[in-house]
């Protein structure tokens, strides 16, 4: 791991952040008139029970997501941007600088190690992006329903026969419609290429916020996977899961 980042760090940013956000839903329910009114959709006066408030957890869902992807992300860009030189790479360039013995064998080792290092890091970052894609995956779904039920009069989706109430949007619609963001997400739009799609739902372009919001996920999902992907193939050229290269004494 990079210097001064470790777990303990970044357990700190995860309290940091739901400490604030913990701040922000005791002022707003302390409040005569809860604030969060203001900004959130839904109701407010019956407490946490309300529909806004709903909303708002659902929105703390998604941003500690989009922590946890941040947090792979600084993992693996110093290493995707600088990473150390294949340690087959430093024996060809010792063999053509004659250098043997002890100062071969030290030198080698050092570029092993620094390999097997990069390797875990990028390894540990992959890991926690996933997990911050699923969370993040689970976060879209989870606002998205608790928007629906704090708006039943508007109006965020269309189908094939036009424009749909939120009121009439099923549970297992919204679900659907996730899996279709997912999908072209990941695999560059080939659902609507060839029209397969999970669901008959599609955002209502005219909601510019909820489109917004549906081209974000699909941006940074797609980013995911697209690293995820670049890791895999870097681990490979690198050779970190070979076994290290034979030391001449």
């Amino acid at each position: 791991m990079p210097k001064g980042f470790t777990g303990i760090r970044l357990l700190l940013v995860f309290v940091a952040i739901n400490t604030i956000l913990a701040l922000v839903l005791v002022t707003s329910m302390t409040s005569a008139h809860p604030w969060l009114a203001n900004v959130l959709p839904g109701r407010f006066e019956t407490g946490v029970n309300g529909s806004g408030y709903w909303v708002f957890f659902s929105m703390v869902l998604m941003i500690n997501a989009l922590a946890v992807v941040l947090a792979g992300a600084v993992m693996i860009f110093p290493l995707m941007l600088d990473s150390p030189p294949h340690p087959r790479r430093i024996e060809s360039l010792l063999d053509r600088a004659n250098v043997t013995g002890e100062a071969r064998e030290a030198s080698l080792k050092a570029a092993q190690a620094e390999a097997a290092a990069a390797g875990t890091q990028i390894s540990i970052g992959r890991i926690i992006l996933l997990v911050g894609a699923v969370f993040l995956t689970l976060g879209f779904t989870a606002v998205t329903t608790t928007v629906v039920h704090a708006l039943p009069y508007s109006q965020m989706f269309e189908n094939e026969d036009g424009v749909v109430d939120n009121a009439k949007v099923t549970g297992d619609q919204l679900w659907r419609f996730t899996g279709d963001q997912l999908a072209g997400a990941l695999v560059l739009d080939v659902p609507e290429i060839y029209d397969w799609h999970f669901g008959n739902l599609a955002n209502y372009t005219d909601n510019s916020i909820f489109a917004g919001f549906v081209f974000a996920f699909r941006a940074i999902l797609g980013w995911v996977g697209l690293m995820t992907v670049m890791t895999l193939v870097r681990g490979l050229r690198m050779g970190w899961r070979r076994k290290p290269a034979k030391v001449e004494k």
